[in-house]
Formats: structure tokens, sequence, C-alpha cells
């Protein structure tokens, strides 16, 4: 006999009912179309029945299976002998529209069948998972019972146990699984009959259900509970974005958070939104938005209009970056529409046909389209108190822009009360309002009671000069890491700078003490009153930037000039076409009264860190030099990119300093220095310069003794030396040239 009406359930309610007790029973679903797979389903209910007996072996656990009926056809199954079974009456009876209703009779159409079934089969499960009966759910089918079933399988919670054994696991699954966790498992054969090779599908699928649902419920509770106490927030990421993730991942772990990382796959954004919708993430690090550039171009990993909608409805701290914006995901290289041809491509794998980094020497690196991203996203974003668009001279995968992100993230987040944690603090030195920006002019320096976050907001500065200077970081920060020094060179001459740039220097500085070195006179007179010091690098400049091809040229600025308005000088030098400035001439090579007059009438030190602050302000990059620790706190906190630790005019040559510290003093100054700076900037780079430091293995000796110590300038000692020497040496040479004739 087919049918058993005794052991017919007939609605959610029931199913879980211990009479003895009084309690509920734990309840996994077998799901499918009895009236075409019935003899399947028979086996996956004995497969699953037996596993889960064996599974919870030795636990107080107890978990029954039960056939339900999802069929749309004429033939209707009444029970199955021996088996709990719930009728396709019974799952439609909890469609919305057959309240009231005995016997609700599905239309002829069969896709419209179709969706009223799963519809009912949705509001079923959902009434045993409120019911908290049920602990998990597998189906069976082809291409329409896997539809039928998945979009019902899909509105139950995360993390309960949902699997299907489908005909069309291998094919295009996302519409099946949408942002679920839901687990096609492939039938290899179809559906049709138990043979050789569906029994050991069935027979896995059903070990694998088993597995999953004993193994959840043998987890304790507390366990659950105890992440369930952590905010949790949601991350995005791709490969080229995966240091920088990684990065802030740990940050947040360490700050007491948890988080989720999705990848930027189009799906990957869309379950985390669902995620957040639920209220499973209390916010959100946008950090990888690259399925919005698919959007726009047509690319398969995008999102849909509504991305971001849901973080802005439910009000979560959110920080965006705009991570893998720089390209579009392809198909294969062979699909790639004509209209991008000419493109730059990348080959990522065989699957995925564009993908690339836009950091220096890699195959997307392009400034003058980064510059037009930020300078768009500064027009277009409407910004307030509460929505800000800031701008940082860092590659998205260096580890400072990974602190920024963490640092925004915890400002945003002490706003919200949802996300205070125990664990929970404002970033490090944090002033109120988000503003970090200090005047430095009102500061007195070695103020250990002041907080201070070194500036790096760029508010007057041209995006074009500001992703120029971040690149120029980026590539010096490479070199570090690889272990190369920085090496900058002082230039009086256009020669002097086109070999320098030959001879592989990463930095050209020109100001007026080397065209006075050039012409055979000591530095010194660059600060005396020969001549207008920034109307000679003016001059300098017309000679020098034409005939270097690639190196980044600084301006040497004396920012004590009366008569120059600083604010429209430096424009005038980002204009001409100088990457950056040095305080050259500085009133740092004076000591005693005269040092001291100046300071007391307003012509001091301080004009030159003013000067640098409002460079860094411009997006300018800044290499000042300091003579001591006081001032190379000053320069840290104005926002220096580079400092340069001074020991004093270069001795050795013909016209070199004669009085000067010792090497061993240099090294414990430099050293000093160096701490001082980077103990208010751990980015800054630190060269040192001058004195003693005269050639190479002086610099080296240095180099090797100190810590945090990243390469060296020079400018008599990589100039006016090699020059001497050179042409001293060619001299003589020439002259034991012998006219004597045998």
């Amino acid at each position: 006999m087919e049918g058993n009406p005794s052991r017919e359930i007939g609605n959610p309610g029931e199913i879980g009912r211990e009479m003895a007790h009084g309690e509920k029973t734990l309840q996994v679903f077998c799901i499918g179309t009895a009236d075409t797979k019935l003899d399947e389903l028979r086996f996956l209910y004995d497969r699953l029945r037996s596993d889960l007996d064996v599974f919870s072996k030795g636990s107080s656990i107890k978990v029954k299976v039960t056939i339900v009926d999802v069929s749309t056809g004429q033939k209707a199954i009444a029970g199955v002998k021996d088996i709990p079974f719930v009728s396709r009456d019974a799952v439609l009876s909890c469609y919305p529209e057959a309240e009231g209703h005995l016997f609700y009779k599905l239309p002829d159409d069969r896709g419209k069948a179709v969706a009223i079934m799963s519809m009912g089969l949705e509001c079923f499960l959902k009434k045993a998972y409120e019911d908290e009966i049920l602990v998990g759910a597998i189906g069976l089918g082809g291409s329409g019972g896997t539809s039928l079933i998945a979009s019902a399988l899909r509105s139950l919670p995360l993390g309960v146990p949902k699997i299907i054994v489908s005909t069309v696991a291998s094919g295009q699954t996302g519409p099946y699984i949408g942002t679920s966790d839901l687990v096609l498992f492939p039938s290899v054969v179809d559906i049709c009959g138990i043979n050789s090779v569906s029994q050991v599908v069935l027979s896995n699928a059903g070990a694998a259900a088993a597995g999953m649902i004993i193994g959840r419920l043998l987890i304790k509770a507390d366990a659950y509970g105890e992440m369930a106490e952590k905010p949790t927030v949601g991350i995005t990421m791709f490969g080229v974005t995966t240091p920088c993730v990684t990065a802030v991942k740990e940050k947040l772990m360490n700050e007491g958070y948890e988080t989720l990382v999705f990848h930027a796959t189009g799906v990957g954004g869309k379950a985390m939104e669902d995620l957040v919708r639920g209220g499973f993430i209390q916010g959100v690090l946008d950090i990888t938005t690259t399925e919005v550039a698919d959007y726009i171009v047509g690319g398969v990993m995008a999102c849909d209009s509504s991305r971001f909608d849901v973080m802005i409805e439910k009000k979560v701290p959110l920080v965006l970056s705009v991570g893998a914006l720089d390209m579009v995901n392809l198909g294969a290289k062979h699909t790639i529409p004509p209209a991008f041809e000419n493109r730059k491509i990348y080959i990522h794998n065989d699957q995925n046909g564009v993908s690339a980094l836009d950091a220096p020497g890699k195959p997307f690196y392009d400034l003058q389209a980064t510059c037009s991203l930020i300078d768009e996203l500064d027009k277009l974003v409407d910004k307030n108190e509460e929505r800000q668009v800031r701008s940082y001279p860092y590659h998205i995968n260096d580890p400072a822009f990974a602190d920024i992100l963490v640092d925004s993230f915890l400002e945003i987040s002490t706003k919200f009360s949802s996300m205070a944690s125990p664990q929970l603090r404002a970033p490090h030195g944090q002033k109120k309002g988000l503003d970090n920006e200090v005047d430095i002019s009102e500061v007195k320096f070695l103020d250990d009671k002041a907080l201070w976050k070194a500036p790096l907001d760029f508010p007057d500065a041209n995006p074009e000069t500001l992703l120029r200077t971040l690149g120029i970081l980026n590539q010096l920060k490479q070199q570090i890491n690889n272990g190369v020094p920085i090496i900058g060179a002082g230039a009086g001459t256009g020669i002097s700078a086109k070999f320098e740039e030959v001879g592989g220097v990463d930095l050209i500085v020109l100001y007026n003490s080397g065209r006075f070195r050039m012409a055979g006179r000591g530095s010194l007179a660059g600060l005396l009153p020969f001549a207008d010091a920034n109307g000679v690098v003016l001059e300098m400049a017309n000679e020098v930037l034409p005939v270097v091809k690639g190196v980044p040229v600084l301006a040497g600025v004396c920012a004590t000039d009366p008569f120059r308005q600083m604010d429209q000088f430096l424009k005038q030098l980002e204009a001409i076409g100088f990457c950056g400035v040095q305080n050259f001439p500085t009133v740092g090579l004076f000591d005693g009264n005269f040092r001291q007059n100046l300071e007391e009438t307003g012509m001091g030190y301080s004009l030159e860190v003013e000067m640098i602050h409002k460079a860094h302000r411009l997006g300018l990059l800044t290499t000042p030099y300091a003579f001591n620790i006081n001032e190379a706190i000053a320069m840290a906190k104005a926002g220096a990119s580079i400092i340069v630790a001074h020991m004093g005019l270069t001795t050795s040559g013909s016209i070199g300093a004669q009085t000067a510290i010792t090497l061993d003093d240099s090294v414990a100054l430099v050293q000093a220095i160096a701490d001082a700076a980077l103990s208010i900037n751990p980015n800054v780079i630190v060269l040192c310069h001058g004195g003693p430091i005269s050639g190479p293995r002086e610099a080296e000796f240095v180099l090797k003794s100190t810590k945090g110590v990243h390469g060296f300038y020079g400018a008599s000692s990589l100039e006016r030396l090699p020059v001497e020497q050179a042409i001293t040496n060619t001299v003589k040479e020439y002259k034991s040239i012998s006219i004597k004739r045998d």
C-alpha cells in the first residue's frame, strides 16, 4: 500500500510533538517531488536517519527525519508507509492565499504551480524554524525541483544546514544559491531511480547533512554566545587588496571585533548587504568597491543599482575605499568586447581576464586616471559633518593606510552605541571632531602633554599633485622594503642633475647653494646676502627641469624670506613642475647669539616648519632638514614625508668645512633625530646628511649603525666632491702623457 494516512503530518506544529513528555522533537526535512522522486526520497531518508543515529551515538541528541512532498503534478501522494510524511496539501496550507482552504488547487500552468509551491514551502519551513524544531533540510531534484526547493531553503537563516542533490549543481549556480550558505551536491547522473552511481551520491549527501546537523548541535551554546557578544564588521576584499584587508582584519580583532570578509565578486557584496539587513553585521569597511566598476562597464562581477543602500538605510558605521576600482573583470580573453581591445589587459587566470594593481611599476599604474577618480569622487559626493571624502598619500596596501582605515572606522563607530564593546577605544591621539589638523604654530616643541596625530589630510591639494606624491612615496617605500637605500642629491647645474639621474638617484633638490658651490664658493654663501635665494631657484628650474626625465625634483625654499607670499610662492613652484620642497637656506645652520636673535625677531626655524606644513596641505612632497630632536618633532608634526638629519656643513674637499662633529657622534645624533621623528609619525622616511658623512663609506657606516634611517642625502658629497675629484684626476692623467719620442 503506497499511502499511510496515519503517518501523514498536517502542519509544522504537529511535526515536533513528543506526546509522552510534551516536548518538541528536532526534525530534519527530506524534500522532493514524491510523485516522481519517491524511490530516491526513501533511499535518502534511510541513509540520513542511519547516519544521524551513528553520529549522535553517546549523546542525548535525538533527531527525526521527515519526508516533505512538494509535487506539482496531478498525482498526489497521501503518505508513505512507516515514514513520517508531510503531504503537498499540508505544505500548501501554509501558502498565504490558501489560508482558510482545506485543499488548495494548484494552477495548471507548471511555472505558476512551481512558484506557489515554493512559496508554500518557504512559509512551512519558516514556521518550523520559528517553532524551534527545524535543524536542517536536504532536498533533491532536477532543474525544476532545484529551483523550487532552493528558493525556500535560501530563506532559512545562515548556519542552518541546507543541501540539495541536484542535476544542475555544476552549472551556473548563482540563481539557485544567491547569497545564502545553501550547498548544491552534484548528482552526476539524472535523479531517475536508484543505481550504482546514485546510491553513492545520495549516501554521501545524507552523511554530509547528518554530519552538519549533529556537529552543529554538539557545539555548546556558550561557544556561539562568546562570538555573539563581539560586534561584527563586514569587510570586502579582492586578491589585489588582500594585504590591506588582512592588516585591517587583524587590527579590528585586536580591538574586540569579529570580522567577516567577503570576496567582491558581485555575489560577495550582496551577501554582505544581506547580513547587514538581517542584523548579523553592525559595521562595514567596504574597502574593495570594484563591483561598482563592473556594474558601470558591464563586467562579470557586477553589483546592482542598490549597492550601499542597505548600509545607509540601517545607519551602520561605514568606511568606503576605492579598492580595485582601477579594473573591470571580464571573462576569458577571447570574450572581451571589441570596445576594450585597446585597453590594458592583464590575464589573471583562465576564468578572469582583467585584473591588476595600480602601484608604480604594475600593469595598471595610471596616475592621471587615479587623479580623475579622486577628483570626481570629491566633486560628486555630497559632503557634510557625517560624510567626508579624505585622500591620503599611500597605496591601498600600505600598512599606514590600513591604520587610517581602522582609525576612521573606530572614530565613526564611537558614535554608534550598538557598536560599543568592552575593548573599544578611540584612535590614538584622536581629538574631538573629524578634523585632525593642528595649527603647528600654536604648539611649543616637545610639549609632551599634547596628544598629536600627524596631519594626513590635504585640504588644499590638487588631486594630480597629491597622487604624484603618493606615487613617489610608494616607490621609495618599496625600495626600502627591498633593502635598497634612498639616495637624494643636490644639483647646482643641469649637467649635475642629468647624470645624477643616470646614476640612479631617487630625489634631486635645487637650491641656491648649489649654484654657489658649483661656482667654486662654499655652500654657506647661500646663507649670506649675495642673491635672492628663492629667485635663484626659479632661475635654476629653467636649466634643470627640462633635462630631468623621471626623478622627482624639489625646490629649496627660503621660508624666512620677508618679501615672498609663501602660499602663492609654493603654488608657483608646483605650477612650474617641482614635486616638493626642502627648507633651504635654513637658519638651522646658525647657532649662538645670532640664531637666538633670529628667533626673537620673527625670522626663526618656526617659519620653516610653517612652510613645510603649508606645502604638505598642498599635497607636495616635503623633505625638510632637522638639526636636533626638537626640530625633528616639529617637522613630523607639520606632516613632513621625509626628514633629513643634518649634521652640519660637509667636510672634505677644497672648500669643505674643517670643523665638524665626529662620525661616531653623528651616529648618535642621527639616531636621536630618527627616533624623535618616528615617535610622531611611524611612517616618516629618515635620511642622513652632512658633516663627516662625506662619502659612500661614511654613509654606509651611519646607515648600518642606526635603526630606522633609510638612506642618505648628499649635496657637496654628490656634486662638488665628485667634480673636484674627477676633474683633478682627469687632468693629472692628461698631464702624465709623455710627448717624448724614441
